[in-house]
């Protein structure tokens, strides 16, 4: 049976015997109570007994009224009921109401008798008696006493024998409720000795099971019997340690295998106690100590890691000392992990190594820190990688000079360690014509140039120069200065360098170079706007191209500034259509008559009014904006072209200039074919009017580009013709319709023999090519003369008409004049 049921039965067992118990006390203290109301009630009658005999003497002695005698004889018949219900257990009680139906009786012949009957004088009989009888007849009351006495003797015999009685129903009571309470006792006493019995032996079995396993006897078990919860409670004790046992077999296993993958990490690593001593190391500590010549195997196992760090001596003491510092925060509690990286070279190669010290958790048994876990990781590679990386982020892969981050760096470098020096110059130069010697010889012989000047210049200045690369052919340089001597003489010093021919294996280089430059003067800067000031300087040289140096001043920022501000105007005239066409006519010399026109671009400025190319087309350039301007110069000349064609006119040749920019791009053609079907116009009503500049970027996309425009039916136009780039060969490689002679050779024709004769080559050039030609710059009937004579047809120019708007222009094909219709007055365009 289970442990549970048997002591659930045998509390229900002990309770029932309790209140069974309970019940049987209860009843007989019900039973006592009554045998002593019996006892009580037996007094009682005892009591009453003697009142109705005193009564019955009283009565035979003093006469008394008829009440009193009516209450005697209820007394006496209340008091045979009493007796009457004890006749059958005791007989003496019959003869008590004998006794009392004499008394009655008597008393009743007594006081029925005639008051005559009286006898004797005074002194011989009672005065007051009821029987009036002489004294000698009060021998009947002395009768009647005896029968009181017999009445009496009756009623303590019934008494007697009641609380006889009585006494032996209260022993068998007595004696019944102790046969129930020992019962009981007995019952809890055999109940709690089962209980014990079962409990008993298997607590004492698991207990010294318990003690056993404690001791390290881990193979004992607890013996099995039964099906109660003591044999359930064996079991599973049993099963937990075959459990525990796989656990620690599992634990062992696994604390093998995290110890086999520590020893396989890289890392070094040591476990330190709460001191600071190290309690053990992995297979990697060991096998550095043993590369290290360490004779001790364990390497420093039961040593105090502390000490030898604070013991540290040599160029890694910093270090060392940083170390137990940290260390010691983390065992003390005040903070979870420390980190150091650390260089420890060896005699043959750099090294270093990242050290990171754990804190452990709290341990239970010894309520304090259990120690730290340190770990040592060879960083060497990561580190030299960082190096290669920042070399190369700090150094010119070409050249080996520092590139414009390295020279910033070392720029700032030098001023930690010598200070600001007012006398110092900045110079910022590039090659020139570096583009051409590309071209020619290649890209492998430009570098093989750059290469050999870096050289030159650290081999010829002195050492305390900073010299770098920042771009393809720029170099800056630092040139340490003194009062004794001029900025000019150190950068002409400089510039010599640059000027001695370049030899290469079988070839020799002239270069030359130009620059900017500013002086550190008194004023404080940072290298990045010291950078800045020499770009500026290097690129007000490029834009004057009138010596071979410019010295940084501050017009030129505000110029910059303004360069920026135009930039910013022009992105905004592009979005809100600020820009407008004026066309100037292109006539036949010898008619007047209008066969063309050229779209010029004019900007209407919001603020400054209207602005004429020149002023901001080279801004345009520059900003890479010249693109989308050209395009929508395109886009719009044909939209005038449709309106025209739509309002009836006689729809002239329309010359739009183009840039290299837009070229560059790569899909013009496409935009020019895209702007002809957008207005419906005829391929041969456009001119495109392109610059010697473009053939800077000859390349076979440029050639394919020029010759699929003209495939399209697009004229070709090549403007300002004798000014730039080109040459026969580019004549005669690409397809054009139309040459315009520069308005330089124009203008000047009528004083120099030298221009006169450039419009007649050119003349002759654009006869064999089979291309028009026309004259820009015709301000005067002289100059058309001459240009008549020497066989021009076309021409342009303020003789014949100013650009004209929109409005104007449109005026003039309505009329079909012929011009000039006034004489103008010359201006540039």
């Amino acid at each position: 049976m289970k442990l549970v049921r048997l002591s659930v039965v045998s509390i229900t067992a002990c309770v029932i015997g309790l209140v069974t118990l309970l019940l049987v006390g209860l009843n007989s203290m019900g039973e006592m109570q009554e045998k002593q109301a019996e006892i009580e009630d037996l007094m009682a009658l005892n009591y009453r007994i003697g009142e109705f005999s005193v009564a019955s003497d009283a009565l035979l002695v003093n006469r008394a009224d008829p009440i009193a005698i009516e209450n005697y004889l209820g007394e006496a018949g209340s008091l045979k009921q009493t007796l009457s219900a004890l006749v059958e257990e005791h007989p003496s009680a019959r003869r008590a109401i004998h006794h009392i139906d004499f008394l009655v009786g008597t008393l009743s012949v007594v006081y029925s008798q005639p008051a005559r009957f009286r006898e004797g004088n005074a002194s011989q009989r009672q005065a007051d008696s009821p029987l009036l009888l002489p004294l000698s007849s009060q021998v009947i009351m002395n009768q009647v006493a005896g029968y009181g006495i017999e009445l009496d003797i009756a009623l303590r015999e019934v008494t007697s024998q009641r609380r006889a009685q009585i006494a032996r129903d209260a022993s068998w009571v007595a004696a019944g409720f102790a046969g129930a309470a020992a019962m009981f006792g007995f019952l809890c006493v055999g109940a709690f000795a089962l209980l014990f019995r079962r409990i008993n032996g298997p607590l004492r079995a698991l207990s010294r099971v318990a003690r056993r396993v404690k001791a390290g006897e881990h193979e004992v078990r607890v013996p099995v019997s039964g099906a109660d919860e003591f044999a359930d409670l064996a079991r599973t004790f049993n099963q937990m340690l075959d459990q525990q046992n796989a656990m620690v077999e599992t634990l062992s296993g696994a604390l093998a295998t995290r110890r086999a993958l520590i020893d396989s990490l890289p890392a070094h690593i040591a476990l330190l106690d709460g001191d600071g001593k190290i309690l053990d190391v992995n297979d990697q500590w060991r096998h550095f100590g043993t590369t290290n010549d360490q004779p001790d195997a364990t390497f420093g196992v039961g040593s105090n890691y502390l000490s030898i760090c604070r013991a540290a001596e040599g160029n890694c003491a910093e270090e060392a000392f940083e170390a137990a510092d940290g260390l010691q925060a983390v065992l003390a509690g005040d903070r979870d992990s420390f980190a150091l990286e650390y260089p420890c070279h060896a005699p043959d190669q750099p090294r270093w190594f990242r050290m990171m010290a754990s804190r452990l958790a709290p341990d239970l048994e010894t309520e304090g820190m259990l120690g730290a876990v340190v770990m040592h990781v060879d960083i060497t590679g990561r580190v030299l990688a960082e190096q290669e990386l920042k070399r190369q982020a700090y150094q010119d892969p070409l050249t080996g000079l520092a590139n414009r981050l390295g020279f910033t760096e070392a720029f700032s470098r030098r001023l930690d360690q010598h200070g600001w020096n007012p006398q110092d110059i900045i110079a910022l130069l590039d090659i020139r014509e570096m583009r051409n010697i590309n071209d020619a010889h290649g890209y492998d012989i430009g570098d093989q140039l750059l290469t050999e000047m870096a050289r030159r210049l650290e081999n010829h200045l002195s050492d305390d120069t900073l010299i770098g690369r920042i771009s393809g052919d720029q170099f800056i340089l630092l040139l340490p200065g003194d009062v004794a001597s001029l900025p000019e003489e150190r950068l002409d010093r400089m510039i010599r360098i640059f000027h001695q021919p370049i030899r290469l294996p079988g070839l020799v280089i002239e270069v030359a170079a130009r620059g900017g430059y500013t002086l550190l003067g008194e004023e404080a800067r940072s290298a990045e706007a010291l950078l800045h000031e020499v770009e500026i300087a290097l690129h007000e040289t490029r834009l004057r191209d009138s010596s071979e140096f410019y010295r940084y001043d501050r017009e030129m920022d505000r110029l910059a500034q303004q360069r920026i501000d135009l930039t910013r105007d022009l992105r905004v005239a592009l979005e809100e259509d600020q820009f407008e066409l004026h066309y100037q006519p292109k006539v036949d010399l010898k008619t007047g008559d209008v066969i063309g026109c050229e779209a010029l671009i004019r900007w209407m400025h919001p603020e400054r009014g209207m602005q004429m190319p020149g002023q901001f087309i080279p801004v345009a350039e520059q900003s890479r904006l010249i693109g989308p301007i050209g395009d929508w110069v395109l886009f719009q000349a044909c939209r005038h072209l449709q309106e025209w064609q739509e309002a009836g006119l006689d729809v002239v040749r329309v010359s739009v200039n183009v840039s290299v920019d837009q070229f560059r791009m790569g899909d013009f053609t496409h935009k020019v074919q895209e702007a002809l079907e957008r207005h419906a116009i005829d391929p041969g009503s456009l001119t495109l009017e392109i610059t010697e500049s473009v053939f800077s970027e000859e390349s076979e996309t440029l050639r394919q580009q020029l010759n699929d425009l003209h495939a399209l039916g697009v004229r070709l136009s090549l403007d300002d013709f004798g000014t730039g780039y080109s040459s026969l060969l580019y004549l005669q490689q690409y397809p054009f319709d139309e040459i315009k002679i520069d308005m330089g050779f124009v203008r000047g024709i009528l004083d120099e023999p030298l221009n006169r004769n450039i419009v007649s080559m050119i003349l002759g050039i654009s006869q064999v090519l089979g291309a028009d030609t026309v004259a820009e710059g015709v301000e005067n009937t002289a100059v058309r003369d001459v240009l008549l004579e020497l066989g021009c047809r076309i021409g342009q120019g303020y003789y014949y008409s100013m650009p004209l708007e929109v409005e104007d222009f449109c005026w003039l094909l309505e009329k079909q004049s012929r011009l000039p219709l006034t004489l103008p007055s010359p201006s540039q365009s």
